[in-house]
């Protein structure tokens, strides 16, 4: 066991615990409220640069009263930064989820926290190192190593204020290497101050976390004006004052528990993001940094021309974080003092600003948007419209200079430098890269796909694309699309990249579930991608068939899902995973707590998630050396039948093992864990595991490593989680809830409870059971007496209700007989006829009581389909779609085996309701190594069905 815990061990975060106390209290969850902006709701808002045009424009643009420090936006001081509200509503408007948006002059980072919190992905350039420390920040994720980390350096430095020597110099001595060569030291920092710093910079340096030396260079970014004789943030003056031995320490660490407190706080809203940060001079670019045309939307705010000198204002904050703001200066566009120097003028600020358009027009997809917010320039009296100069500028390069959009400043938000403090407006310039046709080549998974697989691949790239396809083999597709449509392409389940040219190639959102971001990908089908593998359960339908019906159905995003028979829940987690609200139930109580589970656990808090895992592992390391026969986790009227299947060490180690669970866990968490328990349960019984009813082994289990067992697949399932969590920010879609009740669907009031009324729903995709195929109950027996503490009793009235079940007592069955003798029952005419005749053949046969039920077992079947139908009818929208999966079984009535038409039957139900049948998908199934296989079906069809 002791071998196994590594991986879980590292997990146990402890995020959430209060490290950092300065301040006598902690907050887990900050409670401010952040913007929501209007959303871009379908390629056709995006395509019209009209309608672009009148939705920004009727947007007012000052936000006077608006909270301009939400989340870490304020998390460290930078002049001239714009307001996030203005890069908020424009990713919000020009871009959809996943994509990729740009900010060449990134400064702190304002639009790639903006673009994170509103998944999507962000690359900020900026050519000063302070502005890409703070965006990293603001952005970045704590984990176990980095609070680990800072933890350690604020106890160090706390110990250290105690045993600080009286004159200062020493500690400049011990500390000289760290001491950075600012011209006229003395003159800006005193020695007590100036050895403090470099202590902490030591200290910093010997971090082994990236992110922990960033938030605790931050720390000390914050600190060092205020710790030098610099007269204030916007005063580059010397002002002598004493500055006592110990405060930069204590400074620093009020800093560091703020910086850390923020980003703690702000954890939910930015814990998925995907950012990248360069510090460049956007006209020297390294060429492999961002690809051409990989960029979605660009926001940016360029420094005014002649206005503003970033590093005067971080000019100790360089020099101190080991950078020379000498260098800063004989790049930064727009400087004031450059101008002064050089004796420069507007011309040259365009100059400088036609480079850096000419390489976004370069980075920006085809048919995409830049957005530029500028303000004038004066240079030597004369005024320069920004915004009008550039946009022509940007004309001359080939944009489409679309708008230009005045906002108002508030005259407390104006800028604290004379040159950018006159200005009272500033303007947002729109430009678009014209739109073109694109070549691009659709590759298959690096799996092989089954016949119908390729079919299925070949319909949903003609549904996404709107494009016929012909004549091709069926690997790669090569199209000609206009720039929008190859966006959609991201969604596709059976097409796996999206390739440009030879060296540009964009993974499909499958493919990144799949595989990750792997650069090969597995040769191997996985249909146990992020919660899939969580339980086994008999007669799913695999998940990437689930996920290519929803996408042939071309339903819009947001829409609402529902699965009549959600099992395991395929259906509902690949609506969580395609940006659609899924409902869905099931009369198994196993299969509602799974179907919860495998949805819950990923939308839950990851803090939380990995908190409680580490509490977990910890009570399970802290074994009693003999357990005892404790039996307070299982019903009294269970633990005969518990015995009769599990020897009795294994007994004590599950009671113990769920005794932690439930004392550790609640609600969805417990869910999770106790299904990962029953996930085992067959494996540490007496029963045979490869059989599908409960028989016992030939040889009897004394005794099962269970803690071993449980924590190895804990593990499995951990790293599938938080690999999927790692990759969330590609997501093409908002991630929708997915709701779950233990309930009939042939009962409306099952639906109800969904708060769903009449044509609420906008798919039904759903894969009954068939009929008298598979026991669900009998095979999932021994986990709902463990877990649920379901005994036979219980267990048995569930069975003989469920939809399909082959149990029936002896009234029900001379009920259906008596009806199927009258003609009392309301079927199509297809059906009472082959049940009638059913019925006839074998009850002049020679066959035992399982063939004598078959007919009234069928019976009972397809009047519980007809229920279910009919309410599915009823709560789908008109010209809605359900997509039922089904397959067709055999009986033997003679000596030989004959099919039950149950596809067919199905549909006459489904028309004789009002569904209009519309098509039909062939569609085969893998046999698995089970007992029974001959019995097993090997063929399944799609129903397509649509409302009228």
């Amino acid at each position: 066991m002791e071998s196994k815990l590594d991986y879980l061990r590292e997990i146990d975060l402890g995020v959430g615990l209060p490290l950092f106390e300065s301040r006598g209290e902690y907050i887990f969850n900050r409670t401010e409220q952040v913007p929501e902006y209007p959303a871009l709701t379908s390629i056709d808002e995006l395509k019209s640069s009209q309608i672009v045009v009148r939705d920004l424009s009727a947007i007012n643009w000052a936000f006077t009263f608006d909270d301009t420090g939400f989340l870490t936006h304020d998390l460290h001081p930078y002049p001239a930064k714009y307001i996030p509200q203005i890069p908020g509503h424009i990713i919000s408007r020009l871009s959809f989820p996943g994509e990729l948006v740009f900010d060449p002059f990134g400064g702190s980072g304002t639009t790639a926290l903006e673009a994170v919190r509103l998944g999507r992905r962000a690359i900020s350039v900026d050519a000063n190192p302070i502005g890409t420390l703070i965006g990293q920040v603001k952005t970045c994720s704590l984990n176990r190593t980095i609070t680990t980390d800072l933890h350690s350096i604020r106890c160090a430095l706390l110990a250290r204020l105690d045993e600080l020597p009286v004159d200062p110099e020493i500690l400049c001595r011990e500390n000289a290497a760290f001491i950075p060569e600012i011209p006229n030291i003395d003159k800006w920092f005193p020695f007590s101050s100036r050895g403090e710093l470099a202590l902490i910079k030591s200290r910093l340096c010997a971090l082994e976390s990236e992110a922990a030396k960033n938030i605790g260079l931050l720390a000390l970014s914050r600190i060092i004006l205020s710790s030098s004789f610099q007269d204030s943030e916007t005063r580059y003056s010397s002002k002598p004052r004493e500055i006592p031995i110990g405060d930069t320490i204590k400074k620093y660490i009020l800093a560091l528990d703020d910086i850390i407190q923020n980003v703690q706080q702000t954890q939910p809203a930015l814990r998925y993001g995907i950012s990248k940060f360069i510090t460049s001079d956007i006209n020297k670019l390294q060429p492999d940094s961002i690809e051409n045309e990989s960029i979605d939307l660009i926001v940016t705010s360029p420094p005014y021309g002649n206005a503003m000198d970033y590093h005067l204002y971080h000019r100790f904050r360089l020099f101190w974080l080991g950078f020379d703001p000498r260098k800063l200066a004989k790049i930064e566009i727009g400087s004031h003092l450059r101008h002064q120097k050089e004796a420069t003028g507007f011309s040259a600020y365009l100059g400088e600003m036609k480079d850096t358009l000419h390489n976004m027009f370069q980075l920006l997809k085809p048919g995409r948007y830049a957005v530029l917010v500028i303000g004038d320039a004066i240079y030597k009296k004369v005024l320069y419209k920004g915004a009008e100069s550039v946009g022509d500028l940007a004309q001359q390069l080939g944009f489409e200079n679309l708008a230009i959009i005045e906002r108002q400043i508030h005259e407390t938000k104006r800028s604290f430098i004379s040159a950018g403090r006159r200005a009272t407006t500033e303007k947002l310039l729109i430009l678009k890269k014209p739109t073109r046709q694109i070549k691009i080549k659709l590759s298959p998974p690096p799996y092989n796909l089954w016949h119908y697989e390729s079919l299925l691949r070949k319909q949903e790239i003609q549904c996404a694309l709107g494009q016929n396809i012909n004549g091709e083999n069926g690997k790669h597709y090569t199209l000609t699309v206009d720039p929008y449509i190859a966006s959609e392409a991201r969604k596709l389940v059976f097409t796996h990249s999206i390739d440009y040219s030879k060296t540009k190639r964009e993974p499909t959102w499958q493919s990144v579930i799949e595989n990750g971001l792997a650069f090969e990908p597995s040769s191997r089908k996985d249909p146990k991608y992020v919660t899939h593998g969580l339980h086994s359960y008999k007669g799913k339908f695999y998940p990437q068939l689930a996920k290519g019906l929803i996408n042939l159905s071309g339903i819009s995003p947001g829409a609402r899902i529902f699965d009549p028979f959600c099992g395991s829940g395929t259906s509902l987690l690949e609506g969580y995973l395609n940006g659609f609200e899924a409902f869905g139930c099931d009369m198994n109580p196993l299969a509602a707590k799974l179907a919860k589970a495998k949805v819950g656990i990923i939308d839950i808090n990851p803090d939380v998630f990995r908190e409680t895992i580490g509490t977990l592992v910890k009570k399970i390391e802290i074994l009693p050396e003999n357990l005892s026969q404790d039996r307070s986790q299982f019903p009294d009227d269970t633990i005969e039948e518990i015995e009769k299947w599990f020897p009795m060490p294994v007994i004590n180690k599950l009671n113990h093992l769920l005794k932690i669970i439930r004392s550790v866990s609640d609600g969805i968490l417990r869910d999770f864990l106790e299904v990962i328990l029953s996930s085992l349960i067959r494996e540490v019984s007496h029963q045979d595991p490869n059989d599908l009813r409960i028989r016992r082994r030939k040889m009897l289990l004394e005794d099962a490593d269970v803690f071993s067992i449980f924590l190895n697949r804990l593990e499995v399932q951990c790293k599938r989680i938080e690999g999927f969590w790692s990759i969330r920010g590609y997501a093409p879609n908002k991630f929708m809830p997915a709701k779950v009740i233990e309930g009939d669907s042939r009962n409306w009031n099952t639906l109800s409870q969904f708060g769903l009324g009449d044509g609420k729903i906008d798919l039904i995709l759903t894969s009954p059971p068939y009929a008298t195929a598979l026991p669900y109950i009998d095979t999932d027996r021994l986990s709902l007496l463990v877990v649920s503490g379901l005994g036979s009793p219980k267990r048995r009235p569930i069975e003989q209700n469920l939809v399909g079940s082959r149990e029936i007592i002896t009234s029900e069955r001379k009920k259906f007989e008596k009806m199927l003798k009258d003609s009392t029952f309301n079927l199509p005419n297809s059906v009472v006829n082959y049940l009638q005749k059913l019925h006839h053949r074998i009850s002049d046969a020679d066959v035992g009581f399982r063939r004598k039920n078959m007919p009234s077992l069928l019976l009972r079947f397809f009047l519980d389909m007809h229920s279910i139908i009919e309410n599915c009818y009823r709560v789908l929208r008109k010209n809605g779609q359900a997509l039922i999966v089904i397959g067709d079984n055999r009986i033997k009535v003679d000596s030989d085996y004959e099919r039950i038409a149950t596809t067919d039957f199905v549909e006459d139900i489904s028309t004789h309701l009002g569904f209009k049948s519309r098509d039909r998908i062939d569609i085969s199934v893998t046999r698995e190594n089970v007992v029974h296989i001959k019995n097993s079906i090997t063929k399944n069809v799609v129903l397509k069905l649509e409302k009228s």
